[in-house]
Parts: C-alpha cells; structure tokens; sequence
C-alpha cells in the first residue's frame, strides 16, 4: 500500500480523471448513450495503457543500455527491474484472464480465445449486468464468493512484492495507487460498501470491462514508478545515456470555456537541474527543475494541437527533442436526469439525479426555481414542487476552486392523475352479487403511475333500484361499504342495478371528485 504522505503523479491524477467519468456514467440510467459513452471511455483507456507500455519500455530500453555498460553496478537493480516487469506482466494477464472469461459466458462464446477477438463494441449483451455479478460476486453479500475477492488479494499481494523491490528508505517515495483496501465506498442509498461490492455489483458488462482496463492502467502505472525509482537509484554519473525523451503529460485534458490549458513538459531520466527551454507554436518558454509548464488561454472550443522542441543543455551541448499533443476545448456541461420521467408531480417526491463529468458530487451544487431539492446522498436530490407550470433546475460546480456555472434544465409540473374508482376490479358493467359483496368498499386506483402512490375513498354513495322504485341514497365516509348497503347487496336480485356516486377521494394536493361507478348484478 502506498504511504499517505505520498502525492498523486500526474498519471495517478489523469486515471483518476477517467475514474471519475465512469463513476458518473454509472450515476445515470443505463441507455444506449451511456452505453456508447462507456465504449468511447474504454478505447480512451485502452490507448492510454498502450501509452504507459510504450512508457515502460522505453525505460527498460534505457535500464537495458545502461546495463551493458555497467553490468556490476546495475546489475542488482536490472534483475529487480526484471521481477518487476515479470510481477506486473502476470497481473495484467491474470486481469485480462478475468475480463475475457466473463466476457465468454456472458455471451455464451465457447473459448476464451473468441472473447479475445471481441471489441466492446461487439458485445451484443452490453447492458447485462446477471452475469458480471454472479462472475465477480457470486452468491455473497460482500463479494467473497466472486472472482472480485480473489482479484483483490492478487492486488494486494502484488502491491506488497512491488514494494519489496525497493530499498526501504526508497519506498515511501512513490504511491502505487490500486486502493482495493478501502473500505468507505457508499452506494446509492448511502450504505456503506467494500471495494469488492462497489466496483462489481450490478455492473454491466461494458463498465466492468472499463473497469478492469482501468485496474490494468493502475498496474501499468505502479510499474512504471518502481521501475523508474529503480533506475534513478543507479548512480547515473558514471556512464552516458544513449536516449533521451521528451514527455509531455497535461493536468487535464478536459477544459472548461474560458479556464486555461495546462501541461508538464519535460525530460524523462534527466538531471532535473539541468537548464532546459522549449520551443511551442513559435514561443520560447524557459524551463526550471527539469520540466517547461506550458499554458494557452482556452478562448474557443474544440480540438486544439500544438508542436514543438525541447531543448536540453548536456556535457556535449545542447540537444533538442520534438514533441507534440492534443487536448479539447469544451463547453461546460451538465447532466440532470429525473429519475421516474421528464415531469415532476406536485405533492409527491421526484427523485432527480445531477451530475457534472469529471466533478465530484460534492462539489455540484444545484438549485430550482419553483420548488425545493433536498440531497440524499451520491448526487441524488428529492425535488419537491406545488404549482402547476414548469421547474428549472440550475447547477453550479467548484472546477479549481472557482465556482462556475454548468448549465439549466427545465421540467414541467403537473397535478398526479385522476385514479380510477374500481369495485372488486370493475369500473362499470355486470358483477357478481357475492364478488360485489365482497369487495368491501371502493379502492382509487392510479393507472399507469411511476411513483409509488395510494388515494384512497374518503366517501361516497350508494343507490339502487327496488320493487321499481329507486332506494335512498345510502352514504359511507369511509372507502368501506356501511351495514346498510351490505344489507342491500346481500338482497340484491339478478339484472338489479346499482349506482355508486358523489365519490371523493383524498390526493397529495387536496380531494378529488371522482366518476360514478355503474354495476348490474349478473
């Protein structure tokens, strides 16, 4: 495990970044935006771990040379290099073993090697989240009969073998993330969960897949820092190196309208006194201990690219290094999602949930006019409305300790529906005299309502035809049925009519006249 006082790389941060937009995604009902939006994540993932391998490799190429320059010296950091490249290649295997067997059964392959040939595009069954379960957590509350417990102990041994290969004074240097003891997770209603439960636990396939990418990206990161700790342990003045290169690694490349674009540019296995500049768009930008920190203003949308050279001052003079990257100029954005439809009722509770990519739900702060939201937790709020019209709902969000505003959402208000009177099941028609009887009294029925909600009768009337001649209108305050008009029923004959009328029913906005019900016994 990584000691506390250790700081997030630049790398931890961006895979956190990526972390946080999947977490988000969860956050939402599963649609087939959301479903594309994971696929879109999971490439960005997948290139962002050939990244970190091309990374690693370049290291080792360097390790490699400086090796056979000096065997004696580096020879005791090289074979642990080696232990670490063989510790981190066997965790990727095991992960991706993991990842390409449930991919098999969840769409029934018959070998591993035809889950191999799938892209997450290919998945056909890509909201099915039975089989992940069952695979990562079996049938445990806590994910202790799943492949998810076995994952984590394989994390948390490898962290400990990782660890081992640095000398002891070296170790608190370094955060290898992969947090898999963590025991604070919560779900949507606030409980409290492990890690096991939090990542696998009614999954769908396409976020477990991003998931395990994300574990791979974490494994890869970890290599990378042990085997760079290694390598800078070797005394590097004592031989040449034969590759220098240049780095450039952004604090976000996601940027708000109007913030500013950062990155760190810089020499990888440099001495980070060495006096440095950069060449970029045509501007020379002077560096200090060892990296150039680029910044453009972010005055217009959309992809923004910018190349240039990085300059290096060495015992043979100064050498340059060309480089180039990317990053996207967007909007802000927000996302706001009533939970039951696209209307809020008045005198019920709407549950809405709000969420900004790439921002934590504590740091979102909505508003509305027109009524009142009240947070539960996990960025859900209980909307509460009590006139007719409409609701906006505006969200502001802390983006680098500012606040800025993220976007509006309107929704219509509505009363709840008329429910619908029923004796026994029946609005109107022919009933039977003991199934009528039965029934008790009149139930206020809504059809077709998402939320969970009951009216009930708070009175009506009863009146049929007797020896030709229409009865007295009997009356109940309740939704039951008074001994009078059991009376009645019990008597009633085949073809006589009855009429239930005046009915009222109590509603979250006041009491509602309900239609008549017109029953003819059989």
């Amino acid at each position: 495990m990584g000691a506390t006082n250790c700081p997030e790389t630049p790398r931890q941060r961006m895979i956190g970044m990526m972390y946080l937009v999947l977490t988000a995604l969860l956050a939402l009902n599963v649609s087939v935006e959301i479903i594309n939006s994971f696929i879109i994540v999971n490439e960005s993932m997948e290139t962002t771990n050939k990244n970190f391998s091309s990374k690693n490799n370049g290291t080792y190429s360097m390790f490699s040379q400086a090796y056979l320059e000096n065997k004696e010296k580096v020879g005791p950091y090289w074979e642990k290099a080696q232990k670490a490249q063989k510790l981190s290649k066997d965790m990727i295997d095991y992960v991706n073993g993991l990842k390409f067997e449930m991919m098999k059964q969840t769409e029934g392959l018959a070998t591993i090697e035809e889950a191999k040939k799938l892209t997450l595009a290919d998945i056909k069954r890509k909201d099915n989240y039975d089989t992940p379960t069952t695979f990562f957590i079996g049938q445990s509350q806590d994910g202790s009969a799943g492949k998810a417990r076995e994952l984590k102990e394989r994390i948390i041994k490898y962290k400990s073998d990782m660890k081992a290969l640095l000398d002891p004074k070296d170790r608190d240097k370094i955060n290898l993330g992969l947090e898999v003891e963590k025991e604070d997770y919560k779900d949507k209603d606030g409980k409290k969960q492990n890690w096991e439960m939090h990542n696998f636990y009614h999954t769908i396939v396409v976020a477990t897949v991003t998931i395990l990418n994300k574990i791979n990206a974490e494994i890869l990161n970890a290599e990378y820092d042990v085997v760079n700790q290694l390598y800078s342990a070797v005394d590097a003045g004592k031989f040449t190196f034969d590759k220098i290169e240049a780095k450039v690694i952004p604090t976000s490349n996601y940027v708000l309208l109007g913030e500013q674009y950062q990155a760190e540019i810089f020499v990888g296995a440099f001495d980070t006194k060495s006096t440095i500049s950069a060449e970029i768009n045509g501007a020379t930008i002077q560096g200090d201990s060892g990296l150039v920190m680029y910044k453009a203003a972010a005055s217009s949308e959309g992809l923004k690219k910018y190349t240039g050279q990085i300059n290096v001052k060495t015992p043979f003079g100064t050498k340059s290094y060309s480089f180039e990257n990317e990053y996207i100029v967007a909007k802000p954005s927000a996302t706001v999602s009533a939970d039951k439809m696209n209307v809020f009722y008045i005198g019920v509770e709407n549950p809405v949930t709000v969420s900004v990519p790439g921002i934590a739900n504590e740091k979102v702060k909505p508003s509305i006019a027109g009524g009142s939201m009240k947070p539960i937790g996990g960025g859900k709020y209980i909307v509460s409305v009590s006139q007719n019209g409409k609701a906006i709902i505006t969200i502001n969000a802390e983006f680098d300790g500012k606040m800025r505003a993220m976007g509006k959402s309107e929704f219509r208000v509505k009363r709840v529906p008329n429910p619908v009177p029923q004796i026994g099941g029946i609005s109107e028609g022919f009933i039977e005299k003991g199934k009528l009887a039965a029934a008790g009294g009149i139930v206020a029925k809504l059809i077709d309502f998402d939320f969970d909600l009951t009216m009930v009768v708070t009175s009506f009337t009863m009146q049929t035809i007797k020896a030709g001649d229409l009865s007295p209108k009997l009356l109940s305050k309740s939704n039951k049925f008074t001994p009078d008009m059991l009376s009645a029923l019990n008597q009633a004959k085949r073809g006589q009519k009855f009429w239930f009328e005046n009915i009222t029913a109590k509603a979250p906005d006041g009491n509602r006249q309900l239609p008549s019900i017109n029953l003819t016994i059989k």
